[in-house]
């Protein structure tokens, strides 16, 4: 059974600043793809942002792992929160995050 780590947060349009969603979720993304496979249990990341509210941008990104252990391994190293923040800020802090981990549905 596989587990996902997620982690996301919203951005109103007038906190976004000069920020480009694109990009910053393209580094983001990219660093990710390349520690995250060092890990044990690493099966895939991704990041996603919302298109259908204009007024809002929800920002997510998940990991998935193939066993609890390896995702409380992976939850308990903030990989994931850490260049978060440091990529979306000022624009977001860490109250701004919402963490949620998931067991897949057999």
């Amino acid at each position: 059974m596989a587990y996902v780590h997620q982690v996301s947060f919203t951005i109103q349009p007038d906190r976004m600043r000069e920020l480009r969603m694109g990009a910053s979720l393209e580094r983001v993304l990219g660093y990710l793809r390349t520690l995250l496979p060092n890990e044990s249990g690493h099966i895939e990341s991704r990041a996603f942002f919302t298109v259908d509210t204009p007024e809002i941008i929800h920002v997510v990104f998940q990991s998935t792992w193939q066993d609890w252990t390896d995702l409380l391994a992976h939850r308990d190293s903030r990989l994931v929160e850490d260049k978060v923040l440091v990529e979306f800020a000022p624009d977001i802090s860490a109250e701004d995050l919402v963490v949620h981990d998931y067991g897949e549905v057999p």
